[in-house]
């Protein structure tokens, strides 16, 4: 069985998420990132050289370990559920947002976790975030799920894990209705919640 280092507290809780809403089973094992020790006392390096999560170690040993590429081969098992076939329009869509997220949304609310960063470094990143909010705003008028689909994709999955952190940032969602509707619609939903309370139960497996 494929097996997943996370954190729960992490991006790579959007891994845990998609993979127990779909019904594919992982091994799960969570990391801690100040130390890079497993759950089980190994050296994360050893596992993955790169120190990151999600990192997902398939059968055969190969490793992924960019979220991205970790969400979409989870997706692909149980393919059409938590996002659309692959080599459809449907599914660039889905890619483009994922890969939005990964690349804009995500740097920008998770570097304001940083507690070295100057002032002025701070409020820049400050208004970086609120013109991602802006846009993700602006988007979710006539979507209810990124990418227009309509049902929650692994894109929507890692938006919501993300956006989870402002209020552990300072960041108000107040300004940004369409963004507060969508953390609750997808929070909302019983199999993220499911996900969400199995994590906090540290579970060997995503499905329990």
């Amino acid at each position: 069985m494929a097996k997943l280092f996370y954190t729960p507290t992490s991006g790579a809780a959007a891994s845990f998420i998609a993979a127990h809403v779909a019904g594919v089973r992982l091994d799960v094992e969570m990391v801690d990132l100040r130390t890079h020790t497993t759950a089980s006392g190994a050296d994360f390096y050893d596992i993955n050289p790169k120190g990151n999560v999600p990192t997902l170690v398939l059968e055969d040993g190969t490793i992924l370990n960019e979220g991205a590429a970790v969400l979409q081969w989870i997706a692909d098992q149980k393919a059409g559920t938590i996002a659309p076939l692959p080599g459809t329009t449907a599914r660039y869509l889905i890619m483009s947002a994922l890969n939005y997220v990964a690349s804009e949304v995500h740097p920008t609310i998770g570097g304001l976790f940083n507690p070295m960063l100057s002032e002025d470094v701070r409020e820049y990143l400050k208004s970086a975030v609120a013109k991602k909010l802006n846009y993700l705003d602006t988007t979710l008028v006539s979507q209810k799920f990124l990418g227009g689909g309509t049902s929650a994709s692994v894109a929507d999955f890692y938006l919501h894990v993300v956006l989870s952190w402002t209020g552990h940032i300072g960041i108000s969602l107040d300004p940004y209705p369409n963004v507060q509707s969508f953390v609750e619609r997808v929070g909302g939903l019983q199999s993220v919640k499911a996900a969400y309370a199995l994590m906090a139960r540290n579970p060997p497996t995503t499905t329990g």
